[in-house]
């Protein structure tokens, strides 16, 4: 059985009180403790020293690009999920999916509006940490997240959410959030150059 069809099936069933604190618990742990680690703690107090790295930018700078790709983050990133469990009925985790499909803001920007999000986040980190090999692991980790969510995610959506899905897929970016305005204006301009 594939995931997407795992995935489909257990959305639709009740879930048991452990299985919901899981649900809920799992992320707190990988987001709060196991990706710090491997993106920030690891880099900055042993790779950078091994590896006799220096710190980029100046300390005024690091803080400045930092704070804001953290608010940024942040703030994209606790919207995207407020939209999936309100809206979505749902959480980002398999577990508890989304029962309705989300293309409400910030979901109309782009499709992936949460991992635009903790991208920007983890960036801001790296740049305020100042630790090159952080920033490194943070664009793999981001490689590797977008790849899944493309070859994965988009599949197991698609399966469940039919032609709504593939409508949304066609009219709204990836991963780059781009206003409606604009977007209004790029399809226009797109349809003019192709008649």
């Amino acid at each position: 059985m594939k995931l997407a069809d795992k995935l489909a099936d257990a959305s639709n069933l009740p879930l048991s009180p452990r299985t919901r604190f899981l649900a809920k618990a799992l992320p707190v742990f990988v987001y709060s403790f196991f990706f710090p680690a491997l993106l920030f703690v690891i880099p900055k107090f042993v790779l950078d020293p091994w590896l006799q790295l220096p710190l980029f930018l100046t300390p005024a700078a690091r803080a400045v690009l930092g704070g804001i790709l953290i608010t940024l983050g942040l703030i994209i990133l606790l919207w995207s999920i407020r939209a999936q469990r309100v809206i979505g009925q749902g959480t980002p985790m398999p577990l508890m999916a989304t029962q309705n499909l989300v293309v409400q803001k910030p979901y109309s920007y782009c499709r992936n509006p949460l991992y635009f999000g903790l991208i920007n986040l983890f960036f801001g980190i790296s740049i305020l940490l100042g630790s090159i090999s952080s920033l490194v692991m943070v664009f793999a980790f981001s490689v590797i997240i977008l790849l899944f969510t493309r070859f994965v995610e988009e599949k197991e959506l698609e399966k469940r959410f039919g032609e709504d899905y593939l409508a949304y897929r066609r009219t709204t970016p990836f991963i780059i959030p781009i206003p409606s305005l604009l977007r209004k204006k790029i399809q226009e301009k797109n349809n003019e150059f192709h008649l």
